[in-house]
């Protein structure tokens, strides 16, 4: 009978389990401190009525766990005691409650009620994590209004960007953040217990709207079992959920560039408007027993930038270059490439000049007059008379949006199952490709300027929660993540070749690629991307005594495809070398001439078939949090995964092989094919032996819940499925094709109206066969597949103050191996061969003459060709090599206040280093901010000295969040008896978020010595103490090194920093009561409001002159920064 009362009310609460969950535990005693079992525990969410009622056990101990997120009363009575009850407690994501209670004797019908949250400390859980409760969520000032980006309000996070967002817009790119200093990219995202990133890429898959989070939790290190796929942390997000009573929003926020102060460095703020809207509602659908909640939202960005460039002049376009100077006055004469000939004075060759440097009418080519149409005239005054550079302006504009909704029920369906569903979608358009409106918008014709994206991402979840007993349940989820990207420019399907007069040998797919000194098109990609992952997740709970165990099983399913046209209708290169003087080429010929007469210096076109990669990963689990005593708690948990290197459908995958030999040829080194001649279908292997133990510990001290000592030890394993994992698509996905002079270059390679000589070459695959890429370079992927490894470990002390304050001070540890570093050259010359010097330039007798085709077949090669190990080869890199590890540790520190008094304030404070042996391979994110240093200098024979600090090393950083109710109105400490002065003074908050960091490591870069890629340092420091934008480090410290020696400079400076950052968000809020149920919120919001100056990275490009010392204008010269001062404004309805 017990058992059947229990499962009746059990079954309401778990409704919305694993929406985000948590539990709620604690000791009984009585009055001389005795543990009392046989406690009747009653749990009630506030929100729903739903109740879970259970009994202590023989410790006086019990247990209410997968209980959803929100608002709780829990009351305890026994006979010959009086009943207590605590309310107002608030449960939050993955945590553990503690509330305890000590009962007075009396009678059960006597009640003793006490008000308050649980304790602040975490006397349950080794994990190292911070909770970003609704209300941060809903009322702290967000640019972009993306929930996700106060993931950096929590000690151990950042991001690429200075920003309050810090996020791109396709999705969100969780590569954009790191956690506990691991590399970007590999963090694991939950959404309401399911998987929440999408493959290729690493990106979020859903990112709710702020009005459909409840909250969310970043944690790591000492995990439970039941997280994986990390290498830094886990973010947690919950959604909303209804309750029995119907509650929503209706809102609209705003941006307009009029608001906004103009960034530092630029001439004019340009066009800005930014327009976000939506609706959300939760409510019952029958009370007590089924909820539903839904939100939808659409966003408008418009942007108009101002655009400089430089077109031919009006004569010009006729083939008039009698205004062609140069930036001295001097007229640049034209030749005419029909009158090469032979020198008849000796060697070379001669060519005639136009007379009065006028082409003739005649002699210009008609497809180069149909593509001169898009090019639009000057219309402004140039910056340079001579050379009549930037001679037309035009604001270019793109405009995004996106559009998403959720939608989600909880419904009982009997009393032993309860079932939770949810599906939200994501999608985003934009009209321009590059988030910032590239080069490409000078164009005003939109077919050779435009590139259209449209993102649709999909996630569903459903869960199912079976009640066997209070002590005992089941919950299955089934997940799914799909992602949509189709990417075209506005030329794709217009059959411009044809109408342009291009004959039928050039394809017809987009606006054909000219490279003539004009700035580039945007028509050279055109494609799809899509991902599909189905997750099918399986925990058994069982509650005995002290011990929580959980047992579990995961798998997931992935399919990609991806094709991407790259130019898929040719890219035509001219230059001025064949409208110049052969004998004394500078100052003479023009690029542009040479596309008017259709002297196509060289060309390429690439035929592209795509690729479809699949897999799976299946993991088990075992996780025990156990009560050792009434001060300890033990987590102890066990989980294996196993992950199957990515696989293309149809074996399109090719590699290098070092050790083969080449039938026809007998040279060592071939090409192989994925299960061909008995290839695998991966070249790297599957890793077996990814065990990763959690051991964690919780000691509360004084046995009041008030100081805590907590500690733990954790081994994790990334996600692979993305595209640093997947194997070369050369010969398959794609085949380029290459036409070039055959004459040599003072001869074109063919007439623009005549299109190719010949029709491009379409992959082949394996029939290529192994010697198919002799004489050029290729990709290599090693048989090493050993999944990334991050071990993480730590020690917390949290103390409980009075007044609602919590301190927490944390070491956290995070020791990474088997990453992917950067590729290197397996063909690198031995530096033993250096000390040849010139002689290595030397022309030798090529022993492969004839064998292989290309220059490396010619009669003679360059002796440094002939030392290498493979001379027949140009470069054989070695892609995404398992070479690169990291050790970081750092000092969290968080100072915490809990909401009372109308005042609640978070500071998070983290310092630290992070050292490496390798530029990481990274997704998206660190590309634009990471030192640039070009991969291993000498990586194939020294690896040494690439140790240094990472690019993503930031020593210190704090962050303050804060929210405050103004003491006007009534019942704050000025009231006022005036209805109409209440409405009016009443309601006003303030809410900040403040960040400053210092800056991350520089890496410079560039030599010209025939070998480094790094200049050599004098031996001392570039650090200035002073540093300006104009001069941010001492140029004067970097030396080109002597001719074929490697830099001595490390990968990344020891002590010169990019600038840091100081950014200061505010915002304000009013609430007006319209009736006892709706209220009308206006906030005006500023981000950067103190309108402070954070300077971009200098640059780090270093060119040496001929005394060795940089002649570079941008070398350690600082010419961006990020936004100024923007402001926002946002009028919400709340009922």
């Amino acid at each position: 009978m017990f058992r059947l009362t229990a499962l009746t009310v059990v079954i309401p609460l778990l409704l919305h389990a694993q929406q985000g969950s948590g539990t709620i535990s604690g000791t009984v005693t009585d009055p001389q401190g005795a543990l009392m079992p046989g406690v009747r525990i009653e749990v009630r969410n506030t929100g729903t009525n739903a109740v879970f009622r259970t009994t202590t056990n023989d410790q006086g101990l019990y247990t209410a766990p997968a209980l959803p997120v929100g608002g709780y009363e829990v009351a305890a009575e026994s006979e010959g005691f009086k009943r207590a009850v605590r309310s107002g407690i608030t449960l939050q994501v993955d945590q553990r409650a503690a509330v305890d209670f000590t009962l007075s004797l009396g009678q059960v019908t006597e009640a003793v009620e006490v008000t308050g949250e649980a304790p602040l400390v975490d006397a349950g859980s080794a994990t190292v994590g911070k909770v970003v409760e609704n209300r941060r969520v809903q009322e702290l000032p967000l640019n972009g209004r993306n929930a996700l980006s106060l993931t950096l309000l929590t000690p151990g996070v950042r991001s690429n960007s200075a920003s309050s967002s810090g996020f791109g817009d396709r999705g969100v790119e969780v590569s954009s953040i790191s956690i506990n200093n691991a590399p970007n990219a590999m963090n694991a995202q939950v959404l309401d217990g399911g998987n929440n990133v999408q493959t290729y890429l690493g990106e979020v898959n859903m990112n709710p709207a702020v009005d459909a989070v409840e909250e969310f939790k970043v944690q790591t290190n000492t995990m439970s079992a039941e997280f994986g796929f990390t290498a830094g942390g886990v973010i947690n997000l919950a959604t909303k959920s209804g309750t029995n009573s119907l509650h929503g929003t209706l809102y609209e926020f705003l941006r307009n560039d009029k608001l906004d102060a103009r960034r530092a460095f630029a001439v004019e703020k340009g066009v800005f408007r930014y327009n976000q809207f939506g609706a959300s509602a939760g409510g019952p659908v029958i009370k007590d027993r089924t909820f539903f909640f839904g939100n939808w939202e659409k966003w408008i960005f418009r942007k108009a930038v101002p655009k400089i460039g430089t077109f031919p002049t009006l004569s010009q376009r006729q083939g008039d270059f009698s205004d062609l100077f140069d930036s001295r006055g001097r007229q640049v004469p034209i030749y005419d490439p029909a009158t090469t000939a032979p020198n008849p004075q000796g060697s070379g060759f001669i060519r005639l000049p136009f007379g009065g440097n006028r082409i003739p009418s005649n002699r210009l080519d008609p497809v180069a007059l149909n593509i001169q149409n898009f090019y639009p005239e000057p219309n402004r005054t140039p910056s340079d008379p001579f050379t009549n550079t930037n001679n037309y302006q035009r604001n270019a504009s793109e405009e995004r949006s996106s559009q998403q909704f959720t939608f989600k029920v909880d419904h009982r369906l009997s009393n032993s199952n309860t079932l939770f569903g949810r599906y939200s979608r994501y999608g985003h358009t934009t009209d321009g490709g590059a988030p910032d409106v590239g080069t490409t918008g000078i164009y005003p014709d939109p077919v050779v300027s435009k590139r259209d994206d449209k993102l649709k991402n999909h996630n569903a979840l459903l869960s199912d929660t079976h009640i066997f007993s209070p002590f005992l349940l089941n919950e299955f989820r089934l997940g799914l993540t799909r992602s949509t990207f189709p990417f075209q420019v506005r030329s794709f399907g217009g059959n411009w070749p044809q109408k342009l007069g291009f004959p039928p040998v050039v394809p017809n797919d987009t606006f054909p690629q000219i490279s003539n000194g004009t700035p580039a098109f945007n028509t050279g990609t055109a494609g799809f991307r899509g991902s599909i992952s189905w997750q099918i997740f399986d925990m058994l709970t069982r509650i005995q005594g002290g011990h929580t165990m959980k047992f579990g099983v995961e798998h997931r399913i992935i399919r990609g495809n991806n094709f991407q046209r790259s130019s898929p209708s040719g890219n035509f290169s001219f230059n001025a070398g064949l409208t110049g003087n052969p004998l004394a080429p500078s100052g003479t010929g023009s690029s542009y001439a040479s596309f008017l007469l259709g002297e196509v210096a060289s060309a390429s076109v690439t035929t592209h078939l795509g690729a479809a990669f699949h897999g799976y990963a299946t993991s088990f689990f075992f996780q025990d949090d156990w009560k050792a005593t009434r001060r300890l708690t033990l987590n102890l948990g066990l989980r294996y995964d196993f992950q199957q290197q990515p696989v293309e459908r149809w074996n399109g995958i090719s590699n290098f092989d070092p050790s083969g030999i080449d039938p026809e040829t007998g040279l060592k080194g071939i090409m192989v094919y994925a299960g061909v001649d008995g290839q695998p279908r991966s070249f790297r292997k599957d890793d077996k032996n990814d065990f990763g133990p959690r051991i964690g510990f919780a000691y509360d001290i004084a046995g009041n819940g008030h100081t805590v000592i907590r500690g733990g030890f954790g081994i994790f394993y990334p996600w692979i499925f993305n595209t640093l994992f997947f194997g070369s698509t050369t010969g398959f996905a794609s085949t380029p094709t290459s036409y070039t002079p055959v004459g040599g270059s003072n001869f074109a390679a063919f007439r623009l109206k005549d299109g190719f000589p010949f029709a491009p070459i379409p992959p082949m695959g394996s029939a290529l066969g192994p010697g198919a890429f002799l004489g050029q370079s290729v990709s290599m992927a090693e048989s090493d597949g050993s999944t990334p490894t991050s071990l993480q470990w730590n020690l917390s002390l949290q103390q409980q103050l009075k007044g609602n304050w919590l301190v927490d001070a944390t070491y956290s540890a995070n020791r990474g191996y088997h990453f992917i570093g950067s590729g290197y050259d397996l063909n690198q010359l031995d530096p033993v061969h250096d000390s040849l010097g010139l002689a290595l330039q030397d022309r030798v007798p090529n022993p492969y003459a004839g064998m292989v085709p290309g220059a490396l077949g010619a009669a003679t090669i360059t002796r440094s060709q002939s030392l290498r190990p493979f001379p027949y080869y140009n470069t054989i890199s070695v892609s995404s090599p398992r070479l690169h590890q990291f050790t970081s540790h750092l000092l969290l520190l968080t100072v915490e206040k809990r909401m009372s008094q109308g005042f609640t304030m978070l500071f998070s404070y983290t310092a630290g280093k992070v050292i490496g042996n390798s530029g990481v391979g990274e997704l998206i994110g660190f590309a634009a901010e990471s030192a640039s240093a070009a991969g291993y200098q000498n990586g194939k024979f020294d690896r040494r000295p690439e140790r240094s600090v990472e690019p993503r090393d930031i020593s210190q950083r704090a962050v303050v969040s804060a929210l405050y109710e103004l003491p006007f109105g009534r019942g704050k400490a000025w009231d006022t008896r005036n209805a109409v002065a209440g409405k009016l003074i009443e309601g006003w908050q303030v809410n900040t978020i403040g960040t400053m960091q210092t800056g991350r490591p520089l890496g410079v870069t560039g030599a010209s010595n025939f070998r480094a890629n790094r200049p050599n340092s004098t031996g001392q420091s570039a650090k200035l103490d002073n540093p300006t934008a104009e001069r941010w480090f001492d140029t004067e410290q970097f030396i080109n090194p002597a001719n074929f020696t490697m830099g001595n400079l490390g990968r990344l400076l020891p002590d010169v920093r990019e600038p840091g950052i100081v950014n200061w968000d505010l915002s304000l809020i009013k609430n007006t009561g319209i009736t006892e149920r709706v209220n009308l919120q206006f906030r005006a919001e500023a981000f950067n409001f103190m309108n402070h100056v954070n300077l971009g990275r200098p640059g780090t490009g270093f060119s040496p002159g001929p005394d060795g010392k940089n002649r570079s204008g941008s070398f350690g010269v600082i010419t961006s920064s990020d936004d100024a001062r923007i402001i926002q404004f946002g009028l919400k309805v709340i009922f």
